[in-house]
């Protein structure tokens, strides 16, 4: 009897911490605004509806921004804050700004074209 005891307090105790955790994000979600709530529920029926190979690419995304050393998230994070308070056309020439830099000579393109063709296979 004594040891049977013993375990359910040892489970007791270990299950303790859990409890504490789920009051917690019920707590959160109880502090919510409906509109809070309304945007975590459209994009969880958003994820929902993703294909699976969207599902693992955010999930890659997700787990390369959570490797990032949190003063690199931090600076990042406040550019992009940055960027989203600027008005509309200077927020446009940034975009294309970055844009021309990262886009491809017309060469380079002609060669991915080709590589990209070499690899499709032939029609029938």
């Amino acid at each position: 009897m004594k040891r049977i005891a013993k375990f359910l307090i040892l489970l007791f105790l270990l299950f303790l911490p859990l409890s504490g955790l789920a009051q917690e994000s019920y707590d959160r979600w109880h502090r919510m605004s409906p509109r809070e709530k309304e945007d975590i529920w459209r994009n969880y029926q958003r994820w929902q509806k993703l294909p699976p190979k969207e599902k693992e690419h955010l999930r890659e995304e997700w787990n390369r921004w959570q490797s990032l050393p949190q003063d690199r998230r931090d600076r990042l994070r406040e550019r992009f804050d940055s960027l989203r308070q600027l008005p509309p056309q200077e927020r446009r020439e940034w975009q294309d700004k970055f844009e021309q830099r990262h886009r491809l000579s017309p060469e380079d393109e002609r060669e991915l074209r080709n590589r990209l063709n070499r690899n499709r296979p032939k029609r029938r």
